[in-house]
């Protein structure tokens, strides 16, 4: 298919590498920033543009990876060049796909579930794709669309598709901000960061196999107060730390409490 690609960032730019190696052919990259815009495009030997008055309009797939608060926006703006026939999608886990009615009559969702990072390279074979479209015949083809990148496609109804974005940014984002609060108590106490590296590889292969549930450890876990009062007393110069310490071993000692009345 002949795709134009609007948005230069990490999504648009593991995408567009993956389009084209799978036979796609990306006709434009759109970027506000000149220099995104021209890099990326000379990486999928495509044409760059910087003004959205120069985007084609005899794509095939519009597909919009921007931030969510400008899809609206740039939205409006391709609706001025673009026929309304135009089959046009986000990438977007949060913005629901209403956003393109009263612009065009066909338009859906392409939402790779997975963290981008420029400096790493994305395996889409083993990335789910969730899609969406405003009819079946659109739903349809971006299914198919979706199968030629990643063996994982699902269709995802609008009502859900929240709850799976909230799932993601909590096992995602907040787990590496975690990460980062250990690493600068860490660096704090001139520990090296590798230290609980593969701590964070097991922990993390472990869901892959059991419940989370099954496999929650540590002092609250167990319900030891003496190591939890501790931990807290080392935190008491990272006041941030120790706030979300308290907070996530109340959780963690909640659950257990439920979960032991059950089996009793």
């Amino acid at each position: 298919m002949k795709i134009v690609l609007i948005g230069a960032g990490n999504v648009g730019y593991h995408l567009g590498q993956r389009l084209v190696e799978v036979g796609h052919q990306v006709v434009q990259v759109f970027s506000r920033t000149t220099t995104k815009a021209v890099r990326l495009a000379r990486l999928l030997e495509s044409s760059p543009v910087d003004i959205l008055n120069s985007v084609i309009w005899t794509a095939d797939i519009y597909i919009i990876a921007v931030k969510d608060d400008a899809i609206r926006e740039v939205a409006e703006k391709l609706s001025q060049r673009l026929p309304q026939r135009a089959l046009v999608v986000h990438t977007s886990g949060s913005t629901p796909i209403s956003v393109f009615e009263g612009l065009f009559d066909n338009y859906g969702l392409l939402y790779p579930l997975q963290t981008f990072s420029v400096a790493r390279i994305a395996d889409f074979t083993s990335i789910p794709i969730f899609v969406a479209g405003n009819i079946d015949e659109n739903r349809d083809t971006l299914f198919h669309f979706a199968e030629t990148l990643s063996p994982n496609v699902y269709h995802i109804e609008e009502e859900k598709r929240p709850y799976l974005h909230l799932t993601a940014v909590m096992v995602n984002n907040f787990t590496n901000h975690l990460y980062t609060i250990a690493s600068d108590i860490l660096k704090d106490k001139n520990i090296p960061k590798e230290a609980i590296l593969p701590l964070i590889q097991e922990t993390a292969k472990k869901v892959l196999f059991h419940e989370p549930e099954d496999v929650q450890t540590g002092p609250a876990a167990r319900g030891d107060e003496k190591v939890i009062e501790k931990h807290l007393s080392l935190l008491s110069t990272f006041p941030e730390a120790q706030e979300i310490y308290k907070h996530l071993s109340a959780s963690i000692k909640e659950r257990k409490n439920k979960l032991n009345g059950s089996h009793n």
